[in-house]
């Protein structure tokens, strides 16, 4: 089963208001695991079931921005609990718009219908259906209605005049909520560049993991490969490049870390952001699967030099906060960090402080993680005391295949390619650094 873990706290300064909230969604069957002082996030969603098989259907540049500490700062987050913005600018011509972000899940911000309605939308790699709440959504819980949904924005026909309703259907299952609904059709517009009548999900079910008012986006917006959808209806991307929006079926993607104190993490679409990496690193990737991922090979993963595993896959996914390997390499992982130890269901703690270089090695480039993103919640208030790792044992396809998250993808800058089926991984300017893998 295929899991995402992404914990989004409140939004705060737009046109909604919502609460701080310390409640924390679970994986189903799971138990926060004991010494933790805080709630862990939520896995929330890589897609696992549906119905539908996906469909195929210039430069467009979007700002991202963080606000975590060392790794996740508890203090941080309860001071401020916004997610913040960075100034747009543009590059080579290209139209921006903002993604708001807290180091943990990154959205940016779409118009929808007529009038146009901002939605705040999940970005995410890790699927391709793009959707938000029908202006008739139910927020489920135990296929039981609770309540209408809230604080959302949401679309249909009596809010848009160019809002078209289909008898499709279509319902997504993900690692800890689910939603469904019928496909409909409107004006998207994206980073400035305008899609007429476009297919889009409209919910009319959503489970409370998306429902809750205090989920601080409106809907999702998948980003990767059609294959992958439940909604059979051609991807955002697809749709700009063959409408002649963008040139190529490129996303160039780096996401922002607040502590750099720069506010400069962006998604470019149709070609990649060359001031934002070192050439000389450029990794070209092929995708090695065949139903939507982006997902590549990956040559070892790298503790002071030495190799916790070898050869495996890795599917890269902006949805995902934290990373997630196969039981096995999770211990052999942690067995090479300094003062690791188990604290059950699948986690581990590391020392708040760790020093040691974690590298993970792609085509014969060795990427170095930062240490502030090797950490996740502290385990006690002592920040030099222990923090949960942010690698978790988990069952990802396969015995071979990982997840790597926000806090590997923070590290690089990925460019991902739908018409050569390709990604590209490159070293960050801002990053931590890279090697030759010998």
């Amino acid at each position: 089963m295929l899991h995402k873990r992404t914990w989004t706290p409140p939004l705060l300064g737009k046109t909604r208001s919502i609460q701080s909230s310390k409640r924390a969604y679970w994986r189903e069957g799971g138990n926060e695991p004991s010494g933790i002082s805080e709630p862990l996030p939520k896995i929330h969603k890589l897609a696992i079931n549906g119905t539908g098989t996906g469909a195929a259907a210039a430069t467009s540049t979007v700002t991202a921005s963080g606000s975590n500490a060392n790794g996740f700062s508890q203090a941080a987050a309860d001071a401020g609990n916004t997610l913040t913005n960075s100034t747009s600018a543009l590059i080579q011509g290209g139209l921006h718009y903002t993604i708001y972000s807290n180091d943990i899940g990154y959205l940016c911000e779409i118009e929808i219908g007529t009038p146009p309605q901002s939605f705040l939308m999940l970005m995410d790699t890790g699927s391709a259906d793009t959707w938000v709440p029908s202006t008739y959504v139910k927020a489920l819980s135990l296929k039981v209605v609770l309540q209408n949904c809230g604080n959302h924005i949401s679309l249909g026909a009596n809010v848009s005049s160019t809002f078209q309703k289909s008898n499709r259907t279509f319902e997504v299952t993900y690692g800890s909520g689910a939603v469904s609904g019928v496909i409909g059709a409107d004006t998207i517009t994206v980073a400035g560049m305008t899609l007429d009548s476009h297919p889009i999900g409209i919910t009319l079910q959503e489970s409370v993991q998306f429902a809750d008012d205090k989920v601080p986006f409106d809907g999702l917006m998948g980003l990767a490969m059609n294959q992958l959808s439940h909604q059979d209806v051609p991807t955002i991307v697809d749709s700009l490049q063959s409408t002649g929006l963008i040139k190529n079926a490129i996303l160039g993607i780096a996401l922002g870390r607040f502590t750099d104190g720069e506010n400069d993490g962006e998604l470019v679409f149709g070609q990649a952001d060359a001031s934002k990496f070192d050439p000389s690193t450029t990794q070209t990737l092929p995708v090695t699967s065949s139903d939507g991922f982006w997902q590549v090979a990956m040559s070892a993963v790298t503790i002071d030099g030495q190799d916790a595993v070898v050869n495996r896959q890795a599917i890269l996914d902006t949805g995902t906060t934290l990373m997630m390997a196969p039981n096995d390499d999770a211990i052999a992982f942690h067995e090479l960090i300094n003062g690791s130890a188990s604290i059950g269901n699948g986690m581990f703690s590391i020392p708040c402080t760790i020093e040691q270089v974690v590298t993970m090695t792609f085509g014969n480039v060795a990427f170095q993680i930062d240490v502030r993103d090797l950490i996740f919640q502290p385990i006690t208030n002592n920040s030099r005391g222990s923090c949960v790792s942010s690698l978790s044992a988990g069952t990802i396809k396969n015995g071979d295949t990982w997840l790597l998250g926000d806090s590997f993808l923070k590290n690089v800058y990925l460019t991902t390619n739908v018409n050569d089926k390709t990604v590209q991984l490159s070293a960050r300017m801002d990053g931590p650094g890279s090697s030759s893998h010998k």
